[in-house]
């Protein structure tokens, strides 16, 4: 029951990161799946895509599918509704993808006074988004109002006009969005640790949407997380708790004893209190469940390099 319910996750991780269908049938049909799978949630969401699918690299639909799904669950949380809708349009310039619902909106301007130094982003969780269209040469626009719902607006500029607007584009955010959650001029390199190919796998597809994060190694085990370490020093470790030969907690305990800068996070598929304490004791610097991995890895992992990850 138990291997069940492991594979049962791990398929369904891989699903929501990277569906089959969107690999094999390009973005329309990714956005078409993604419409049907959001009845998982109880939302409704119709899907307006042209029948021709665009153009576009395999790396690029994989981040657009995840930025639209991330919006979806962003208006399943906070919009009050369990109704939106998905619509993709493609000029000869540029591709567009909207994410719009009819709930409780907001004041955009209002919000965003309000907090100077995370802004919107930071509140509605719509910072790795911006990120990941930005790292694309894209941009994310908002409309809102309070009563009248959100609409969100992926833009990605086709490839002949890509170079010129990358810089205008990083130049405009530059000047404009900060945010207390910036992520480091450098890249972070990241060692995976979990005994599943397929959950290591689905975390790889969703790190590497983003520019700043590098996968430097995986591990099937404690041990061999331990000797990857040593070898490749990662900034970040994300810690798999229950592994053969050694497990997380051990591991954790190993690495972080001797190699202290290096930051350990851990996941488990049960987070609960007695595996929470087990891995703070080790020396992680937090614990997540593997279901809010999808949702909360990156912006953990930003947080825990400064400092303002809650441990307790």
């Amino acid at each position: 029951e138990v291997f069940a319910d492991a594979l049962l996750y791990t398929r369904s991780l891989v699903a929501e990161l990277s569906p089959p269908v969107l690999r094999d049938h390009g973005l329309c049909a990714g956005l078409r799946w993604l419409g049907s799978y959001m009845e998982k949630y109880e939302m409704t969401v119709a899907v307006a895509v042209p029948k021709a699918e665009p153009a576009l690299p395999e790396d690029q639909s994989v981040l657009l599918f995840q930025s639209a799904r991330e919006l979806l669950m962003n208006a399943l949380k906070h919009a009050g509704t369990t109704e939106a809708v998905v619509g993709l349009e493609q000029t000869a310039d540029r591709l567009r993808i909207t994410v719009s619902d009819k709930g409780a909106g907001f004041d955009l301007a209002a919000v965003t006074a309000a907090e100077p130094a995370g802004g919107l982003s930071s509140k509605f969780g719509l910072f790795s988004i911006k990120e990941r269209m930005r790292s694309l040469g894209g941009s994310l626009e908002l409309e809102s109002a309070p009563g009248k719902g959100t609409i969100a607006t992926l833009v990605l500029p086709l490839a002949r006009h890509r170079q010129a607007e990358v810089k205008v584009q990083a130049e405009s955010q530059e000047r404009s969005f900060s945010s207390t959650l910036q992520p480091p001029a450098s890249r972070i390199h990241v060692l995976l640790v979990d005994d599943h190919a397929m959950v290591r796998q689905g975390l790889r597809a969703m790190l590497e949407g983003y520019e700043d994060v590098q996968i430097v190694g995986e591990a099937v085990d404690g041990q061999d997380a331990v000797r990857l370490a040593e070898q490749l020093r990662p900034g970040i470790v994300v810690m798999d708790i229950n592994m053969p030969n050694m497990n997380g907690i051990e591991a954790t305990r190993e690495i972080t004893t001797r190699y202290p800068n290096i930051i350990v996070i851990g996941l488990s598929v049960n987070a609960g209190d007695d595996n929470h304490h087990a891995m703070i004791r080790a020396g992680a610097a937090t614990l997540l469940t593997k279901e809010a991995a999808v949702e909360q890895l990156y912006q953990t992992m930003l947080a825990v390099l400064k400092d303002v990850c809650p441990v307790a």
